[in-house]
């Protein structure tokens, strides 16, 4: 008799704690999902972009001073000086 009401009263303090019973929440479907449609898109979802980064010595973005790219497959190169003056262009991958 002691252990079931020392099970019963764990049990309370572990559903309190954990925010009590599972329930479904807002928005998500719930029920049978034999319907929903699957489709494949590549890691990371939708399109891939590169992307180029070059800095200059000076906020008017006159002298170049240093490049950094990151390719498609991945890679990043960096040459040059660092500078808090910086332009960027992306590219998409293909």
């Amino acid at each position: 008799m002691a252990l079931s009401r020392w099970v019963v009263g764990i049990s309370t303090l572990l559903l309190g704690a954990c925010g009590g019973p599972l329930e479904t929440e807002e928005g998500l479907p719930s029920g049978d999902l034999s319907s929903v449609e699957q489709r494949s898109e590549q890691p990371g979802g939708g399109t891939r972009y590169g992307q180029h980064r070059t800095y200059y010595r000076e906020a008017a973005k006159v002298n170049w001073v240093g490049a950094w790219y990151a390719d498609c497959s991945g890679y990043i190169t960096q040459s040059g000086q660092v500078t808090p003056h910086y332009t960027d262009t992306f590219f998409i991958c293909s």
